[in-house]
């Protein structure tokens, strides 16, 4: 091979690799966060089982159904019988909680834990993409595998944490492999293992979530997420006013 055809190859390899790695922007990116964690602007409901641990304690379970519309979420809780007929609201930057044989609707903070190391704010479908404004911030070689590092830094009122760090693959598909959660002082809250995606109807979503207390390891949290479908959501169903008539 002549010198000049093989500079001009090599040129070319290069060009189309800087090329490449020129598609992968931080709004890329966290749009695919968003991909695998729901719908976009679209409605639909998927399922949630939680599964708290804590040193020498017994581990708590509770199941959620949960609905989602752009902004708006609707949770009702399924399990354990003594919470089953709660429900809880997410509309813009605002949380609600309704408890069944009470008149009232109780505001709730995002931050607000809701069963070990799940918070409320986790279980609402957070679009980071409108939520937070995005930047590359590195890269990460991890067992082996080439990661992009994202910073999320929050830009809306009525989320659960002020900075989220995320580590996506380079390769392919760029799936998350971990996230870590701050609050406003700067202070690790979890960190966030993506364990699983599963198909659903052709679209990857997400499966399994390992929550990891940030100051205590021994504490963390199981979330599986489950049976998402596209659905036509009432946009009644989205109004504080409705929550006392769902049952």
């Amino acid at each position: 091979m002549k010198k000049g055809r093989f500079s001009f190859i090599v040129g070319l390899l290069l060009t189309l690799s800087v090329s490449a790695r020129a598609e992968v922007t931080a709004e890329s990116l966290v749009n695919r966060l968003d991909e695998v964690r729901g719908y976009k602007d679209q409605g639909f409901v998927f399922d949630i089982t939680n599964i708290s641990y804590k040193k020498d304690k017994e581990p708590r379970t509770n199941t959620l159904s949960v609905k989602v519309f752009n902004d708006k979420s609707l949770i009702r809780f399924e399990s354990p019988a003594r919470e089953k007929g709660r429900a809880m609201l997410k509309e813009d930057a605002n949380m609600w909680l309704y408890i069944p044989g009470t008149r009232r609707v109780i505001r709730i903070a995002p931050s607000q834990r809701l069963i070990g190391e799940t918070s409320n704010g986790d279980v609402v479908g957070t679009n980071f993409s409108r939520d937070y404004r995005a930047e590359i911030i590195g890269e990460e070689t991890l067992e082996g595998q080439d990661y992009w590092l994202l910073e999320l830094i929050s830009t809306a009122s009525g989320v659960a944490y002020a900075k989220v760090k995320v580590w996506m693959e380079k390769s392919e598909g760029n799936q998350p492999f971990k996230s870590e959660f701050y609050s406003r002082s700067d202070r690790l809250l979890k960190t966030a293992f993506y364990k699983e995606f599963k198909n659903y109807d052709g679209a990857l979503k997400l499966h399994k979530l390992l929550l990891v207390d940030g100051l205590m390891q021994d504490n963390y949290t199981w979330m599986k997420f489950d049976d998402y479908r596209l659905e036509e959501l009432d946009q009644a169903i989205f109004q504080k006013a409705s929550l006392g008539k769902l049952n």
